[in-house]
């Protein structure tokens, strides 16, 4: 039945994608996709607060981003959420994540999603040696390219929000975009729905606009999303998509690493000022 309705949903997104004239009337009234942008990510840029460009999006735009899967049950309900609501989203897959569930990730892809990288198995890069650092990075977009049959966007988010000089030189040097997040979900602290929506909505009201983290790994996170797209839909919030103008270059035979300790149990916390607002917020594991 799973494979059924499965089918049936991407038999759907393709009758769509065939049919514009289909596509305005299914999506009639749905959140949908205000704009998309595409991104150049020569030289590494960085979006999200703090070193991203504060108006890189307007006033009551939002990007909808999820990290750490995929994983097949929340993934999946995630993924239904935003075709109900004819939106769009970006999704950091670890490459552990994506060799274990190479079919989700297949399924995200299909229905039109952007798909960056969140390392291979979520160790802190400050920590790790350069050569891990870069194992890191580099077996994750493998593993991508590979589960999906053609090259992926140049997009990465760091785990724990943490990062070096070497990586970030290294990402630059590797035309990599560097991403951080505006509107904290706190998912990965409350595995309550309703709680995870108001933590969105208190956020979205002060900022006014951002990149959204959540988390395609926690059950109440799917459970959430639904009520996250009808608050933004409700308060007039704009979804933006963002695509890559190019493809990121994998490097061959990159290999996760082995050598490096795993990562640390106990959380790593970062205090962050957002450049144009002057707020702070404190970020701890997971991201």
């Amino acid at each position: 039945m799973r494979n059924a309705g499965k089918a049936a949903a991407l038999g759907f997104l393709a009758a769509l994608a065939a049919d514009p004239a289909l596509a305005q009337e299914k999506c009639a009234n749905t959140l949908g996709v205000s704009r998309s942008i595409e991104i150049d990510a020569a030289g590494g840029p960085w979006f999200g607060a703090p070193q991203g460009d504060p108006d890189f999006l307007a006033p009551g735009e939002v990007v909808l981003t999820f990290d750490d899967g995929p994983s097949p049950l929340s993934t999946r309900s995630i993924l239904s959420a935003l075709a109900a609501e004819c939106t769009k989203a970006t999704f950091f897959v670890l490459g552990e994540m994506v060799a274990a569930h190479p079919d989700v990730l297949r399924e995200i892809d299909a229905q039109g999603h952007t798909i960056g990288t969140h390392t291979w198995s979520h160790r802190n890069v400050k920590r790790l040696s350069e050569a891990n650092m870069k194992a890191e990075i580099e077996s994750a977009f493998a593993a991508v390219e590979t589960g999906v049959g053609h090259p992926v966007a140049p997009f990465f988010r760091y785990p724990y929000l943490s990062y070096s000089e070497a990586s970030k030189d290294y990402l630059k040097s590797r035309n990599i975009a560097q991403f951080a997040i505006d509107i904290d979900s706190f998912d990965w602290r409350s595995r309550n729905p309703q709680s995870v929506i108001r933590r969105v909505e208190a956020s979205l009201m002060r900022h006014g606009r951002g990149i959204i983290l959540l988390h395609d790994i926690h059950a109440s996170t799917a459970a959430a999303v639904p009520g996250i797209l009808a608050l933004l839909k409700a308060k007039g919030f704009k979804v933006v998509h963002l695509t890559p103008n190019a493809s990121v270059t994998t490097v061959a035979a990159a290999a996760p690493p082995t050598t490096d300790p795993p990562r640390p149990a106990a959380p790593v916390r970062r205090r962050v000022v957002h450049a144009s607002k002057s707020w702070v917020a404190t970020w701890k594991w997971p991201f």
